[in-house]
């Protein structure tokens, strides 16, 4: 059996540049966009490390493996509500690869599966500043659990899925039967083949998602969009390869203040 698990690189943009008034954006509206950051899996260990790409200044992963890919400061009046848009290009690539060859037994059957898999995951924080703690996440993500489809997770910190895909590449060969028959002499037979199956998929797309923070006090915050991607690959049986790969980079984010209807709550 081989097994290859490749160290994930995976290229992001998270140097975050917004718009707005100067000093502290106004409690309407504001906006940012991301610049290029790169982060890397250990394979071995499951570590991830981040950094900028150009100042090489590392950049903070959470527990369960998010880094924010943009954000900006927002001034809330009024125990207004938070309406947060965000655009993000996301791709995954997954390549697969199975050698089988025939049964050496009569009736047998020789199997090879490879698996490849990749993700990218997507949520909004609204911190109490920069790189400061939880104050609440977005919905409909902080009501996530594991009954619902395009939830990355169960409970108030879960993330959207933004891209998800498995591939697995099956072959299966069945024994290899030679029936040779000849009058008066000594009859020979042989029976020797090897099939190789390979499968390759490459996407690039670009995501859009809305996230609500209903009844946000009075205060001037933080809104941390944060990303996620994993990879794997195995090959379960036999002989072949599988690399899984998953990448997001360009990305938008606007925040409105709004006031929902009088007691709003979800």
């Amino acid at each position: 059996m081989k097994k290859f698990i490749p160290l994930a690189t995976f290229a992001l943009l998270t140097a975050t540049i917004t718009f707005a008034q100067s000093g502290t954006p106004s409690s309407k509206a504001t906006a940012a966009y991301n610049s290029a950051v790169g982060c890397s899996i250990t394979a071995t260990s499951g570590t991830w490390s981040c950094a900028d790409v150009f100042s090489g200044a590392a950049k903070s992963v959470t527990s369960d493996d998010y880094v924010e890919v943009m954000g900006s400061t927002v001034k809330v009046s009024n125990s207004q509500s938070l309406f947060v848009s965000t655009s993000l290009v996301t791709g995954l690539y997954t390549n697969t690869l199975v050698t089988t060859k025939p049964s050496k037994t009569a009736g047998g059957t020789n199997t090879s599966t490879a698996t490849a898999t990749g993700g990218v995951y997507l949520r909004a924080v609204l911190l109490n500043a920069p790189n400061g703690s939880p104050v609440a996440y977005g919905y409909p993500a902080a009501a996530c659990n594991t009954a619902v489809l395009g939830c990355s997770g169960t409970g108030a910190d879960s993330g959207v899925v933004l891209d998800s895909r498995v591939q697995t590449l099956t072959q299966s060969l069945s024994d290899c039967v030679v029936n040779v028959t000849v009058s008066g002499l000594a009859g020979t037979g042989t029976c020797d083949f090897t099939s190789t199956i390979q499968l390759i998929l490459q996407t690039t797309s670009a995501h859009g998602y809305n996230f609500i923070f209903p009844n946000v006090g009075v205060g001037t915050y933080y809104m941390s969009i944060q990303a996620a991607a994993d990879s794997a690959a195995v090959v379960n049986t036999g002989t072949g390869s599988a690399v899984g790969g998953a990448a997001y980079g360009l990305g938008s984010v606007t925040i409105e203040s709004v006031r929902m209807v009088n007691n709003f709550s979800f």
